[in-house]
Parts: C-alpha cells; structure tokens; sequence
C-alpha cells in the first residue's frame, strides 16, 4: 500500500504564518517604494522612475496578471512625459528669473541636504512634540520638517550660488528665486503625475485581485 508523506498539522500551520508574514512585508515594502517615489519627484529626482520600477517588480512577481502589460505601457509613458518635461520647466524657472541652468541644479543638491538635515535635526522632536495631538500630530511633526528644510535649502543654494557667481543682492535674489520656483515647479508636476500612478496601480491592482468566490 502506497503512504503519502503528509507535514504534520503544526509544521503547515508555521508555514502558512511564515507565507503571510513575508507577503505583508512584501506589501508594506512596496508601499514604501511609491511613496518614496513620489517624496523623490517633489524633490526633482526621478521618482516617477522608482514609481515605474516598483509596479514592473510588482508584476513580474505575480506573473504579469495583476498589472497588465498595458498598464505598465502606460505607466512608462507617464514616466518619459514627467522626466523629460522635469527639466524643461526648471531651465524656464530659470530663465525667468536671470538664473542658468546650474542653477537648477544647485537648487535639487539644496533641497535634498536641506530635507535631510530638517529630517534629521527637527523631524524626532516635533514628532515628539505632535504626539499630544494625536496621531495626525504625530504624521505632520514627521513630514513638515523635511518639506520645510527642503524648501529653505533650495532658494538658499540658489541664491549663494548666483551671489558666488558675481551678482549683487538683488540679482542673486531674484535668479535665484526663478531657479527655486521652477525647480519647485517641475517637481510638484513630476509628484503630480507620481501620485497619479500610484493612483492607477492601486486601483488596478484592486481590480485585478481575486474574488474570494
């Protein structure tokens, strides 16, 4: 008589919970992703990229099905308009505002050393602080303080930088500032179509999951 060699109940137990535990981190980490990719546009860097990236892993693994080739066609193409336009909106920033195209690109170095020391320094003692409000006091003491550093370190880079190039104050100030606001600009249109993305992955992915029937 043929035996069929079956796990003893607890051992399958412990791997259903160990299956459960890894797909809910597989979840939270792809959460993560889409939101450091849309953080990562409004900053200038190529977040809808990192957006893209994270749903082409995300298909892969669940083999194609739950975001179909042609949602990620459309994604890529989002991609390619939100990158390629970031830079043409930063250099009319610029332009605007007598600044150059280094400019622009002081202003991403800015905002990024500016979000992170915000992050750093203010971020663990307004958290603290937010905590008598609540949660949501909690989430704007954790947030606030990089955006803010971000922005504060973007026209201030800009500005030194136009001063060091030989401006006077008022020059600097103003190429400075049309650096800042286009750079800003193209970022808040790259966060934009970032969270358009993650809109349609959400949704795409919700309305390809299986019915429990």
């Amino acid at each position: 008589m043929r035996q069929h060699f079956q796990l003893p109940a607890r051992g399958r137990s412990n791997d259903y919970m160990l299956i459960t535990i890894l797909v809910i981190l597989g979840y939270i980490l792809f959460a993560l992703v889409l939101i450091a990719g849309a953080l990562a546009a409004l900053m200038g860097l190529p977040g809808t990229t990192l957006i893209l990236i994270d749903a082409v892993v995300y298909s892969a693994i669940t083999g194609w099905e739950r975001l179909p080739w042609w949602v990620l066609l459309i994604l890529g193409i989002m991609t390619v308009i939100a990158e390629s336009s970031d830079s043409v909106i930063a250099a009319l920033g610029a332009k605007a505002g007598g600044g150059s195209n280094k400019t622009s690109g002081v202003v991403v170095v800015g905002t990024i050393v500016g979000a992170i020391l915000g992050g750093a320094v203010l971020s663990p003692i307004l958290a603290l602080l937010g905590l008598a409000g609540g949660p949501i006091g909690f989430v704007v003491g954790v947030i606030l303080p990089p955006l803010v550093g971000g922005v504060a370190g973007g026209f201030l880079s800009a500005y030194y930088y136009e001063k060091h190039s030989g401006r006077n104050h008022n020059e600097a100030l103003r190429a400075g500032w049309g650096a800042f606001l286009g750079r800003m600009g193209a970022g808040l249109m790259k966060a934009l179509v970032g969270c358009v993305m993650i809109a349609i992955i959400i949704y795409t992915i919700i309305a390809t999951a299986p019915s429990a029937g």
